[in-house]
């Protein structure tokens, strides 16, 4: 196939939206669309080579798989050891364990099933996820592995490219379908993970591509005019997805029909004198993959060392390109020449040379393995040992069984509950909220043994505040669907109390709201301005009066203290740094609250309506100075929550409502302070 600067100049595109995504510029927030362009690119170019070597009878699978190495391998087997090697020297044992986990991933080419597994796209921090970006290649090379295949096996078969189109359009619209079912039909995140990560409902894009291949029509028929006004539609059909989505989009579902099928209007432009055959462009796009392959690592950087300065991103951006640019010329075009094949000649071409690629690999997944094994090396630094341990078992001191209880089934027809107790009609305790009412289930778990009159139920779904017509903006949660059922369980006779405990602050914060509250006859308002805050009181105190009516006991708790810092993994890395904050560590809660509406104020005067409010922060806290470590003991397993040992014991104060009956003598006063607070 003869060289063509459109789709070069196309890649040029792409990776800048990916990058200006990535490093925050302003109206790129949806830049991501980068990665839907080059899926449909990558599969255009696919189905040509796949479809020339069978019309011509020289496709070879082997050869194909080998080519496609040769292309991708050893830039990234580049980036995988010089970011380990990077990690070494810099990052904290945890962080770097977790990073060399991700790099073998990587190089094993199912990065994206570890991290549909481990996290959300857009909420992943980038500082401990080194190896984000390469989730795209692993759905890339899966898709490598499978399409050449079926190609050869419908080419035999079918041998009729109109055929072999409407099998691919027919692959084409599954997968569409897939891809839209699980983004946003159903409030799940695990379904709208795997719709942003995993090969079937990423196929359509790259069969997209391989439609422009097949597709009778072409537009090489038409005049020059018609072609570069062709490439002007799809340019500019990738340029309104910009203003149109976000990182609350669901993606890619339908939504992402707009960038791709601009992508395939530019590809069947073909256009003479096309416009992304500038020079810049060129540049750009030659080196696309080795850029994409490094600008992630110096996200990573910026967010873990917290480097902030003017002109910071520009800067970046430049050193990303640079870096890509490098990488191509001293690593990507060597290693093609070197990995050439030898000749037609030769049996196994290229083998010995190969076998060199293969070598390297295995240095590197060895050194990745050890990494592993040896849990980040943490003997590397004496004052990251002495705290350690300490540290991940904070992390993992995390008691809610989410596994087994919480949020709603994968559908969202019903909800999970957990239940602690022996129950008794009338008696019992529902508590209704997010994850900051699971961080209470220990304490349950703690004084079960004397819930022998009733029983404890926790009805959470992380992200989801116990708020009527709340709902967050970004796709999975189902918010107001799930507080629906809540309710209807709190409204039913079984439950004397119900307690609504829930990470308020987050939900009202002034700078970047993506909670909305629906009242009704009134339209939606952002919950992170003072009409929201005050229509989201309105809605509350109407549900706690409803519940009142009933003969239920309301319990509000307020915004368990946080730091918005992850005290474990801080600690570590403050330690590696040779900066161990002191052993009784604090934070001041009332910055982080500042960020926010004063909804904490705000919850007092639901007392007005029969609501019992505790106030948190002057229970755990003294004056808004809040523990993050007692000792060197980390309270917290994360930014935000507290972690289980403790709050089974901090959370005393709970029993004359988790038990009504039962009255503990060490129940706390309301306004003890974090002095009342018991040591781990």
């Amino acid at each position: 196939m003869e060289f063509r600067r459109d789709i070069n100049g196309l890649r040029a595109v792409a990776v800048l939206l990916v990058l200006l995504f990535h490093f925050g510029t302003p109206g790129f927030s949806a830049g991501f669309v980068g990665v839907d362009v080059f899926f449909v690119i990558s599969g255009f170019l696919m189905t040509g080579i796949v479809l020339r070597g069978l019309e011509g009878g020289t496709f070879s699978i082997p050869g194909f798989y080998r080519a496609r190495l040769v292309r991708l391998y050893p830039a990234l087997l580049a980036v995988t050891a010089a970011t380990l090697l990077f990690g070494l020297a810099f990052i904290e044992p945890a962080t770097l364990e977790t990073m060399a986990r991700h790099g073998i991933a990587a190089l094993l080419f199912v990065s994206n099933v570890v991290f549909w597994q481990e996290a959300g796209y857009f909420g992943a921090p980038p500082d401990t996820m080194w190896f984000l970006h390469t989730w795209s290649l692993s759905v890339e090379w899966q898709f490598y592995i499978v399409y050449p295949l079926v190609m050869a096996l419908a080419f035999r078969l079918l041998r009729n490219r109109a055929r072999l189109f409407a099998l691919l359009l027919a692959g084409f619209v599954l997968s569409l379908a897939a891809s839209a079912l699980a983004g946003e039909l159903f409030p799940n995140e695990r379904l709208v993970s795997a719709d942003f990560y995993l090969l079937p409902t990423r196929a359509w894009e790259m069969l997209a591509g391989g439609l422009v291949v097949l597709s009778p029509w072409q537009a090489a028929a038409r005049g020059p005019r018609f072609r570069a006004a062709l490439e002007i539609a799809g340019l500019a059909m990738i340029g309104l997805a910009l203003p149109l989505f976000s990182e609350e989009t669901p993606w890619p579902s339908w939504q992402a029909l707009l960038p791709v099928a601009g992508a395939i209007l530019v590809l069947a432009a073909d256009a003479p004198r096309s416009l992304l055959a500038s020079a810049p462009l060129q540049w750009i796009g030659a080196a696309s993959y080795s850029t994409y392959l490094w600008h992630w690592p110096i996200v990573a950087t910026i967010t873990y060392f917290g480097f902030a300065a003017p002109g910071l991103a520009p800067a970046a951006l430049a050193l990303s390109l640079l870096a890509g640019w490098a990488s191509y010329r001293l690593i990507e075009q060597p290693c093609r020449r070197f990995l050439k094949p030898a000749g037609p000649a030769v049996r196994y071409p290229g083998l010995p040379r190969m076998g060199a690629l293969a070598a390297s690999l295995t240095v590197v997944l060895f050194a990745g393995g050890a990494v592993v094994a040896g849990h980040g090396l943490p003997q590397r630094s004496g004052d990251v040992a002495a705290v350690y341990d300490a540290t991940l078992a904070a992390a993992a001191d995390y008691g809610f069984p989410l596994g087994q209880c919480g949020g709603t089934s994968t559908f969202g027809t019903r909800l999970r509950p957990c239940e602690v107790g022996s129950s008794s009609h009338g008696d019992d305790v529902l508590v209704i909220g997010d994850s900051f009412a699971e961080i209470w289930f220990a304490r349950a778990r703690e004084i079960e043994r004397r819930l022998t009159g009733n029983a404890v139920v926790f009805v959470t779904k992380g992200g989801c505040p116990p708020i009527a017509d709340m709902e967050r903006a970004g796709p999975g949660f189902g918010c107001r669907a799930f507080h629906r059922m809540a309710m209807e369980q709190a409204r039913g006779e079984r439950f004397g109390t119900v307690i609504l405990a829930g990470m308020w602050a987050s939900y009202f914060g002034r700078e970047h709201a993506n909670t909305t509250i629906c009242e009704a006859g009134a339209p939606c308002r952002p919950t992170g301005t003072e009409a929201g805050l005050a229509a989201a009181i309105r809605s509350l105190a109407a549900e706690i009066d409803g519940l009142k009516a009933l003969g239920k006991d309301v319990v509000v708790l307020t915004t368990s203290p946080y730091p918005g810092f992850d005290v474990p993994a801080e600690l570590r890395k403050r330690a590696f740094a040779g900066r161990t904050p002191p052993a009784d560590w604090s934070f001041d809660f009332a910055a982080v609250t500042a960020r926010a509406q004063p909804v904490d104020a705000a919850l007092a005067s639901l007392a007005d309506h029969g609501a019992r409010v505790i106030d948190l922060a002057g229970l755990l806290c003294r004056e808004m100075v809040c523990p993050a470590t007692q000792g060197m003991v980390p309270l917290y397993t994360d930014a935000d929550h507290l972690r289980s040992s403790y709050t089974a014991l901090a959370g005393d104060f709970l029993d004359p409502f988790l038990h009504p009956r039962f009255v503990t003598g060490s129940t706390r006063d309301e306004a003890g302070g974090a002095d009342a607070a018991p040591a781990l």
